[in-house]
């Protein structure tokens, strides 16, 4: 049954960048729209967007927004609520519109019930970026028009009237939870490890919205040694990948010096040709060409993982995802995206095995009600030192008895150059959010950079 957006009245929830994309492209449709905003009023919600989408409003929404607490009246003749991620389904105002009969979803699952293109969905606690931008890099490689979508920046809206062969979607829980109908080519669960816990309230619910990924998907790409990332249900076609031998899906063989990719036991490249810093990025590696390969099993789009694996050298990882920013015999790394304890755990197990002298970490910040301590065995194992900042620094000292708490960052990187020496790593992976001390991780990862660069030129 088609979906008719002009059949339907929406009051959008939130008007950041998704909230913004949702009522730009329902005006756009015809719909009726109006919105509400948890900031204190109109006029400062209106400031903080671009200029071009402030007109927008001005000329369609004007007396169609609202700051204030909501009344029951607020949804009289509304039917459809589309609630942005960053506000949680538990809000009064989400509560009062399921009271008065209005049904909740999100911009994806909108998305979900007018998209008539093949899409590939990407979630996980940590690499969702870098296997999203991947995938896409890969396919527009091969010839295979691609978009990336939704939690990456391009809200998954604005990919409706493009000419795009494949959409690929990066999908948060946030995102995941208010959706129902999304039908998936193939979909991964990369990993799953505590995170959002003050929203979710548990791992147990935290992994549930994420496993909404696999319910209308044709096939799984899962990680054969992940923890909670396989489909519950055996209906789903599964393709698993991993860092042993393996005559089935995707594996590593060969010496060290000389290890390869191999599918179905078959070589497919060289590790070496993998510019990734980490084992945990040949994991991505390995997810991006298995979803490739399932698009290409459904699709007949005559997608060869051959010529894919020789595109992988030509991708430039995304800021901030563990990146070396600089080297003077001390390699010094960026992994400011890592804001849980599992992305910091990913770097430390990728990063160790091609470290030759010590791991100094610098990390802390708001741990968003996450276990540091579950680092610990981590950090006794691979880290020589822990640098830590911020609002829940005194956590990290409980979990690894090495650990020095540092005023701010560049005290930090001034800490941490002191005991460095020849062949050591400087890295930079929070486990915690940046919100305590920056604007976002963005903020704190190029904070390191030029904290760096001045030890560095001094």
């Amino acid at each position: 049954m088609t979906y008719n957006v002009r059949e339907h009245s929406y009051v959008v929830g939130g008007l950041g960048i998704t909230g913004q994309a949702c009522v730009r492209f329902l005006l756009q449709q015809g719909a009726s729209v109006k919105a509400f905003d948890t900031r204190p009023s109109a006029s400062s919600t209106m400031a903080s967007m671009p200029e071009a989408m402030q007109k927008i409003m001005q000329a369609s929404m004007k007396g169609k927004i609202e700051t204030a607490p909501l009344s029951a009246a607020f949804f009289d003749n509304v039917d459809t609520l589309v609630l942005s991620p960053g506000l949680s389904p538990d809000i009064e105002q989400v509560k009062l519109a399921k009271q008065c009969g209005v049904e909740v979803i999100g911009d994806i699952e909108l998305f979900a019930r007018l998209n008539t293109k093949p899409v590939l969905g990407i979630t996980g606690s940590n690499g969702k970026t870098t296997v999203t931008l991947l995938t896409t890099h890969l396919l527009n490689a091969l010839g295979v028009k691609a978009i990336a979508a939704g939690n990456v920046g391009l809200p998954a809206l604005d990919t409706l009237d493009s000419d795009a062969d494949v959409i690929v979607l990066e999908l948060s829980s946030f995102q995941l939870e208010t959706t129902s109908s999304l039908s998936l080519c193939a979909a991964t669960i990369l990993n799953l490890s505590d995170d959002h816990l003050d929203r979710h309230g548990s791992f147990e619910h935290y992994a549930l919205a994420k496993h909404r990924i696999f319910d209308n998907a044709s096939q799984a790409i899962v990680w054969r040694d992940g923890h909670h990332v396989a489909p519950q249900s055996s209906s789903v076609v599964q393709l698993h990948y991993g860092l042993g031998e393996a005559l089935q899906g995707f594996g590593v063989s060969g010496s060290t010096d000389e290890q390869q990719l191999t599918f179905n036991g078959e070589s497919l490249c060289s590790l070496s040709s993998i510019h990734l810093a980490g084992t945990h990025n040949v994991l991505n590696v390995m997810a991006s060409l298995g979803l490739c390969y399932a698009l290409n099993k459904s699709h007949a789009l005559e997608i060869s993982l051959e010529a894919a694996a020789t595109h992988i050298g030509s991708f430039a990882s995304a800021p901030h995802r563990c990146v070396e920013i600089a080297n003077n015999g001390v390699r010094f790394i960026d992994d400011s995206k890592a804001t849980n304890v599992g992305a910091t755990i990913a770097a430390l197990e990728g990063l160790a095995p091609v470290t030759q002298g010590k791991l100094i970490l610098i990390a802390g910040g708001d741990a968003k009600g996450g276990d540091i301590n579950a680092l610990s065995p981590y950090l006794n194992q691979f880290v020589s030192h822990v640098f830590a900042i911020g609002k829940d620094a005194p956590l990290f000292t409980a979990a690894f008895a090495n650990t020095v708490i540092s005023s701010n960052l560049n005290d930090a990187v001034k800490s941490a150059c002191k005991v460095a020496s020849n062949g050591d790593v400087v890295l930079l992976s929070p486990a915690c959010a940046s919100i305590d001390m920056f604007n976002n991780y963005m903020h704190r990862g190029d904070v390191f950079k030029q904290a760096v660069e001045e030890v560095l030129a001094a």
